[in-house]
């Protein structure tokens, strides 16, 4: 009897060891996929805030009205020229 416990501690004890190994790679392997994303993340929010900046820069009016001058020939109205529509 005493040597069927010992042998089932045995393979217990085995079996609990195989798990804490499977539990550690687990949590290795999400470590690394949450290092990656993050690491992406960084990139994307460096992305982001250099498109707002060209966004900011290619909107800016002053620079939407000189390209619409030297390009397209185009000329601010006099105001005699603006016809308000309503709705």
């Amino acid at each position: 009897m005493t040597k069927v416990i010992i042998s089932l501690l045995t393979i217990l004890v085995f079996i609990s060891a195989i798990q804490l190994i499977l539990v550690r790679h687990k949590h290795r392997m999400l470590f690394i996929e949450l290092q990656t994303l993050q690491h992406q993340q960084d990139k994307l929010n460096i992305e982001l805030g250099q498109l707002q900046l060209e966004q900011g820069t290619l909107t800016n009016p002053n620079r939407v009205e000189t390209i619409a001058k030297k390009r397209l020939n185009m000329i601010i109205p006099v105001p005699e020229d603006i016809i308000f529509i309503k709705n």
